[in-house]
């Protein structure tokens, strides 16, 4: 007959260990806050917003020049996007074609994907959402269906007058953005440059000239401005994607030393970089811009590396070799370059002080196209 012990009915002998958790759990406790240590009222609580996609890609690739609120003329008197004057009469197509194809031949790049850059149409679309939201609830102005007919010849007068200083005696900018670059014309319509000229950029260097000039002769700037268009349509670019191991100018020569020629530990003159590389000195010059800008002109040996594409591509960079950054702003793209390499243990960097358009009209050497990687190019369209 199997013996079995008697259950055990007593509670304690059942809870004990339980009991023994709540002991110690409550000789645990902090001492209790006093009534009057509590703070009251309590403080606010403020509710921040995570930056929406749009802000993200605006600060990212726009607001190093056209500044953080749109204010523009952060670097290379890029335009301000948020001035009420020129979001009445900028369509959303207008501010997406400007960002997807850019401005040849002027710092502003083409920023979409088939055209060099690192957008997709989504991304443009979200960018300009945000950029309406810098100033919202402008009413559009039903402005583009105008044809304006005037006299340009008698526009040159006018335009020599009022508006060479800024824009350029043929148009192409000095301080103030190109008139005669053909994506502009190709985007901006008749009624678009007649209010711009009506009613300036208040807030910028663009005055109004509504009661500065007559009617007509505001029509013979338009007419003399659209003169200079010459229907030039945009091209994707084919397949580009350059070999960034191969990034030495001289190489073999003694190594270039830009020590001495810094400028507030960042940027090294034109001329100094010119000089080595015509000595054989041996360095890396950095083309942070878009491939669309590098493949239409860049300083010859340059490769190819956007600001964008730095970090997934750090390793592929000496660090016992000068590294110049340029860009056509000339310091807003090639600073973020140099932040980058820095940020990453590089210190032989600098940023090219007068940046590529000065390179180029001084002049020194330019090379156009995939110079670099011609066997790259040819093998991509092999494939």
């Amino acid at each position: 007959m199997a013996m079995f012990a008697p259950k055990c009915h007593n509670p304690f002998m059942k809870w004990s260990p339980y009991l023994l958790l709540l002991i110690f759990a409550l000789g645990a406790c902090p001492t209790p806050v006093e009534e009057e240590d509590i703070p009251w009222p309590p403080p606010e609580w403020e509710y921040t917003p995570l930056p929406s996609e749009g802000e993200q890609l605006y600060v990212q690739y726009c607001a190093f020049c056209h500044g953080d609120e749109g204010e523009g003329y952060i670097a290379d008197n890029a335009n301000a996007l948020a001035n009420t004057q020129f979001l009445e009469v900028a369509t959303d197509e207008f501010i997406k074609d400007g960002i997807r194809y850019g401005r040849p031949g002027t710092p502003m790049s083409a920023w979409g994907v088939d055209y060099g850059g690192p957008l997709v149409d989504d991304h443009i679309d979200t960018i300009v959402e945000y950029i309406r939201t810098l100033n919202p609830n402008v009413p559009a102005q039903e402005v583009h269906e105008l044809e304006i007919t005037g006299d340009a010849e008698a526009g040159a007068e006018v335009f020599a007058t009022h508006c060479a200083a800024c824009h350029g005696a043929d148009g192409s900018g000095n301080t103030a953005m190109s008139l005669n670059n053909p994506f502009f014309l190709n985007q901006a319509s008749d009624g678009f440059i007649q209010y711009s000229i009506l009613h300036g950029r208040p807030g910028t260097v663009m005055p109004a000239y509504e009661g500065a000039l007559f009617e007509h002769e505001i029509d013979n700037l338009v007419a003399l401005i659209r003169s200079w268009d010459d229907d030039q349509e945009p091209e994707p670019l084919p397949a580009f994607n350059p070999d960034l191991s191969d990034n030495l100018i001289n190489e073999g020569g003694e190594s270039a030393d830009f020590s001495a020629d810094l400028i507030e530990d960042r940027f090294v003159p034109a001329a100094a970089v010119n000089s080595a590389t015509e000595n054989g000195e041996s360095l890396v010059i950095l083309d942070a811009r878009p491939h669309s800008d590098y493949l239409a002109g860049h300083i010859s040996g340059a490769i190819a590396l956007p600001f964008y594409l730095i970090e997934t591509n750090i390793d592929l960079l000496p660090k016992d070799k000068w590294i110049i950054t340029y860009c056509g702003c000339p310091h807003a793209i090639s600073g973020q370059a140099l932040d980058k390499l820095k940020e990453n243990g590089f210190d032989k960097v600098a940023v090219l002080n007068e940046g590529f358009y000065y390179w180029e009209r001084f002049p020194y050497p330019v090379s156009r196209g995939r110079d670099r990687y011609e066997s790259a190019a040819e093998e991509d369209s092999s494939e």
